[in-house]
């Protein structure tokens, strides 16, 4: 609760949580998280108390410890899918958060993932994934693999220098293809484009204070996603935007109605494979990191600008102001809903 309390956001916070559970300082991951609340990009798609679990995973076991010609990580990338679905009933933002001006049933997500994540990597062998899907997949995987092919990757290679990648990035995005492990949900291009804006622009917020003022922003009906308000909210803001454009180029956001196929179904794969469909993929993530490195040199110039009328000073910093005022009717608001959903 202490890391919500001064991050404000759900990916980032169930990151950091993760790091203190294993001592680990690896500030890249949170930065690698800051575009993902809201459901990527603030699309209201994958929650981030499911995707931010997806990347531990993901290194835990990389791309190289395979079971039944697929990754270890896909069948532990479901396990946890079916978790949070049996959790939650749903894993896509929008129904967790529904109509709700302040996201209270995020808290008991936020509080739940990690553990749920830990329960995942501790659970010994078990195959999450249903034989026909299982066979549909290893096809897909396989013809990927053959094609030197992953969404994620294809996004990250683009981009080069414009992103510092550090080597453990590869295994860390591991569960970024298909629409999320294959299931058709957020393009995997889309959401490895909100993860390198992360990386390259992504600060870590850190204050009990601003958090506060962003919820009674939020609570007042005023725009709590504001730059200003919280050190994640540009890289929100700047995914949410990437997104837009992305619906508006292709028309989707989602995996299976860009692809037409049900990764699932051993015929969708056939006509995919056949169709040629990985060069029309491969295209999209070259267009996302275009897109991308258009949004980093846009928000690179816009901060000199401002640097150049503040000569350089930074901007008032009340990030300590009146926290222990603050922080008192927020803790009771969160104590009244037992921090669950």
């Amino acid at each position: 609760m202490g890391n919500l309390l001064r991050m404000g956001h759900c990916a980032p916070t169930v990151m950091q949580t993760v790091l203190d559970a294993s001592a680990a300082e690896d500030t890249w991951l949170v930065k690698l998280t800051a575009g993902l609340p809201g459901g990527i990009g603030n699309t209201r798609g994958e929650c981030g108390g499911l995707t931010a679990p997806l990347v531990v995973i993901g290194l835990k076991y990389g791309r190289d410890e395979m079971a039944g010609g697929l990754p270890v990580a896909v069948d532990k990338g479901h396990d946890l899918l079916q978790r949070f679905q049996a959790a939650h009933g749903t894993t896509q933002c929008s129904a967790i958060l529904g109509d709700a001006r302040v996201p209270l049933r995020c808290i008991g997500v936020v509080r739940e993932a990690p553990a749920m994540c830990a329960q995942c990597l501790a659970a010994n062998g078990g195959v999450a994934v249903p034989p026909a899907a299982r066979e549909a997949y290893r096809e897909l995987y396989g013809h990927w693999q053959e094609r030197g092919f992953h969404c994620a990757d294809a996004v990250f290679a683009e981009l080069g220098g414009t992103v510092a990648a550090p080597p453990e990035l590869r295994d860390a995005t591991t569960a970024f293809m298909g629409g999320t492990l294959f299931t058709g949900m957020t393009c995997s291009a889309l959401t490895a484009g909100v993860m390198a804006l992360g990386m390259r622009l992504g600060e870590v917020e850190n204050s009990h204070a601003r958090v506060l003022r962003m919820i009674g922003t939020m609570a007042a009906g005023g725009d709590a996603a504001a730059d200003e308000l919280n050190a994640f909210n540009p890289v929100l803001n700047l995914g949410h935007k990437l997104a837009r454009w992305f619906k508006r180029e292709f028309g989707s956001t989602q995996c299976r109605a860009l692809t037409g196929c049900d990764f699932a179904s051993a015929t969708d794969v056939c006509a995919y494979i056949a169709n040629d469909g990985t060069a029309s993929c491969r295209r999209i993530a070259q267009r996302v990191a275009a897109r991308v490195a258009e949004l980093v040199e846009e928000r690179s110039n816009s901060c000199k600008t401002q640097e150049s009328l503040t000569g350089g000073r930074p901007a008032l910093d009340e990030r300590d102001a009146d926290r222990e005022e603050q922080e008192g009717p927020l803790r009771e608001a969160i104590s009244e809903t037992g921090g669950s959903p």
